[in-house]
């Protein structure tokens, strides 16, 4: 048992690092983020910017909602 918890507690101070690295440089995802939102593909769509006025256009235009949410790019 002792020898497994070692095993283990080796492996999680190995792994640590990979998970320190894997946030990214936050400068480099604001300079991502502003390079996207200044993508033509972007402007070619009029986007709704909340749940509820997609919904009032979705209702009202007869369209369907196309929803993706994501976190990579929130400071």
């Amino acid at each position: 048992m002792a020898r497994r918890t070692r095993w283990f507690n080796l492996l999680v101070l190995l792994l640590l690092p990979c998970v320190s690295l894997a946030q990214g440089d936050q400068g480099e995802l604001e300079r991502r983020f502003k390079s996207k939102q200044a993508s033509s593909f972007l402007k070619q769509v009029s986007w709704e910017q909340t749940l509820a006025s997609a919904k009032t256009r979705a209702t009202r235009d007869n369209l369907p909602i196309v929803a993706y949410f994501t976190r990579s790019y929130a400071p």
